[in-house]
């Protein structure tokens, strides 16, 4: 899975962000900011960010706490001090320890699993097979460091741990290869059927309960069709199942998240488009038996009932007005959009699908903001395009049958975002009888709670509460702050802020924290 806690405290000068977004004037979406929350803040932890702080990174152990790593400018004699704390689930601080990493060594990512926290450091920048692992138990006893030598330079783009083995994934020489390192055998092993000119890794998925995993890549075949293809592994590095997903000849597939390979059965699912696009058209899933494809099922964005929700009321009646037009022809609609697709989650005899549609935002320097789209997504583009960031309009949440019918659909607005980085936003619980989203931008977490196709509870506004009643935010940095899911409906959303408090005794006036809150909802 993608990993989004890791925050950088970054400037980015001349970087633009979008104030709220207009507000929907649909009766059913109607904003309930005046209306009593469902959103509940029961705890906050702030540590005070320093002139000689850098980095601040959370991982989640789920109901077992979370270890805020922060990275300073503090000097030993071999390198720079970073702190560690773990927080219990009410935000308590357990324990805190100090370790020295060596100058020159740069970051690359982090895990947990059931044997601790692994933080991931390369050596030097020029030397890409050449890692050290820093690893932690939940007790906070014991520090162990761990080099590892991969034997072949590279570009890091997936660090997973299953059990006590580390997965690496990304690119040597411009190609794919992900290699294991059994921590009781240190000898890497390369993964087998992953390397090639014409792949690309999509994601490596995790799965705790079995210690397996999978690589999802896209692969371009001779006829410059893209499809999507799954390896999975033991933690041991032994190949179980491998497919490539069969599928229309016209269409492509562009990206896939998948479920875990339980009993010989797993679904993928993800955005498909017309061959050799960049755009996608719908959504599909697919299902494999025992290394078999059993089937792939397609549904056009004209398809879904919701999908164009987040629009104004009179928009939206124009596009589905031409949709039932080309119905009426005996002809679809397509529509073209970029999807970044979050994740797959089962419920019961279902499964549903998240995603966030997107495009790039450009501004032209002596002229207005101005940005040339198309009604659906695409761009037209500039002439001297500067690139401002990345424009979120809304999140799809979509339900499949085991058969890979759709049996509903529903989307969330989020056209008040605009990130420079592309990054899934908006969080998602799903219970028996809800579904609550979440996301949060300019210290303000948006919320909606819905069932299938219904709306129960319309687009939420709750700012972030701050720690003293007399708190003032200053500012705070639009470009680390987040929302992630925690555990049984618990979520927490972190950032850095400037507090100005002018009355609270004991208090400072002035003071620049890195938060993290506590997020549940009624």
């Amino acid at each position: 899975m993608r990993k989004t806690a890791y925050v950088l405290v970054l400037l980015m000068a001349g970087l633009q962000f979008l104030a709220f977004g207009q507000k929907r004037k649909k009766d059913v979406e109607a904003d309930t900011t005046e209306q009593e929350s469902f959103i509940v803040q029961p705890k906050r932890i702030e540590f005070e960010v320093g002139t000689k702080d850098e980095d601040f990174i959370i991982i989640s152990a789920k109901e077992r706490g979370l270890l805020v790593v922060k990275e300073t400018r503090n000097r030993t004699e071999s390198g720079f001090v970073w702190e560690l704390y773990l927080v219990d689930s009410l935000l308590n601080v357990v324990w805190d320890r100090a370790i020295s990493i060596d100058y020159g060594a740069i970051f690359l990512g982090y895990d947990y699993s059931e044997e601790g926290f692994f933080l991931l450091f390369g050596k030097s920048q020029y030397k890409l097979d050449d890692m050290i692992v820093y690893q932690t138990d939940l007790e906070g006893d014991q520090i162990l460091s761990h080099s590892v030598t991969l034997g072949v330079p590279l570009e890091l783009s997936h660090f997973e741990v299953v059990s006590n083995t580390l997965i690496y994934g990304g690119y040597s020489n411009m190609r794919p290869v992900v290699t294991v390192v059994d921590l009781d055998d240190p000898k890497p092993k390369v993964m087998p059927g992953i390397c090639n000119n014409n792949s690309t890794i999509i994601d490596v998925r995790t799965d705790k309960r079995t210690n397996n995993f999978t690589v999802v890549m896209s692969e371009q075949g001779q006829n410059k069709q893209v499809t999507v293809s799954l390896k999975t592994f033991t933690e041991k590095g032994e190949l179980v199942h491998t497919e490539v997903i069969s599928t229309d000849y016209e269409k492509s597939l562009l990206d896939g998240v998948s479920t875990s390979f339980d009993n010989g059965t797993q679904y993928i699912a993800g955005t498909y488009s017309k061959r050799k696009s960049e755009f996608s058209r719908g959504l599909y899933l697919a299902k494999l038996n025992l290394g078999q494809q059993e089937f792939i099922k397609y549904h056009d964005y004209a398809d879904l009932d919701n999908f164009f929700s987040y629009m104004k009321a009179k928009r939206e009646e124009r596009i589905k007005e031409k949709i039932e037009r080309k119905k009426v022809k005996g002809q679809k609609a397509k529509f073209n959009y970029r999807l970044l697709i979050n994740d797959i989650v089962e419920r019961e005899n279902e499964y549903i699908l998240i995603g966030e549609a997107y495009y790039p935002k450009y501004s032209n320097y002596g002229s207005s903001n101005f940005y040339a789209s198309n009604s659906f997504g695409g761009s037209d583009g500039f002439s001297n395009p500067n690139f401002i960031g990345y424009k979120y309009t809304h999140a799809i949440v979509a339900g499949f049958s085991k058969k890979g019918e759709l049996l509903w659909d529903n989307s969330f607005e989020i056209n008040d975002l605009l990130s420079y980085s592309l990054k899934e936003n908006v969080q998602i619980s799903v219970e028996k009888d809800r579904i609550v989203l979440l996301y949060v931008y300019e210290n303000v977490i948006r919320s909606k709670i819905i069932q299938n196709d219904e709306i129960l509870e319309g687009k939420s506004f709750d700012p972030i509460e701050l720690h003293f009643k007399s708190d003032e935010i200053r500012d705070n940095n639009k470009e680390m702050e987040g929302l992630e899911k925690w555990f049984d409906g618990n979520f927490y959303t972190f950032g850095i802020q400037n507090i100005k408090n002018l009355k609270d005794k004991d208090v400072k006036l002035n003071r620049r924290v890195f938060y993290i809150n506590k997020v549940q909802y009624q």
